[in-house]
């Protein structure tokens, strides 16, 4: 797998975030002076599966891109959704995943929960060169 910088514009969320957790995690990303750890997005539709809170820090330093690892999301077999507890009333699966995404609707937060079997990597990214 390949860490890609991808335009924050071009991405498409599926879920709402916590905003005490964007707080913290902006804060983070700028004591770091950067990100570490890249979103996960379905290659072809450009659907955020993993990452939203990074996505929306993104959204908020006013960054031009953002680190992401592409797949092709309902082929990949190494990666799994389902709902997160409490949230079992959600029907989810990964095309309702894409779905949602494409929508322009988004769950509530921690509705889905993606579970992927295999280590992707880790880089990081100064915020120079995402802006």
């Amino acid at each position: 797998m390949e860490i890609v910088l991808i335009e924050v514009v071009a991405l498409r969320p599926h879920e709402e975030i916590k905003p005490k957790t964007l707080k913290k995690m902006v804060e983070v990303i700028q004591k770091r002076g950067g990100y570490i750890k890249p979103i996960l997005i379905d290659r072809a539709s450009r659907a955020i599966l993993d990452g939203h809170h990074r996505y929306n820090s993104a959204l908020q330093l006013n960054l031009r891109l953002i680190p992401a690892i592409e797949v092709d999301y309902l082929k990949d077999d190494s990666i799994e959704v389902r709902s997160w507890p409490g949230k079992e009333h959600l029907e989810i699966d990964k095309q309702a995943v894409l779905d949602m995404a494409m929508s322009g609707e988004i769950y509530p937060p921690k509705s889905s929960k993606h579970s992927i079997s295999v280590d992707y990597p880790n880089r990081f990214y100064p915020l120079s060169e995402l802006e």
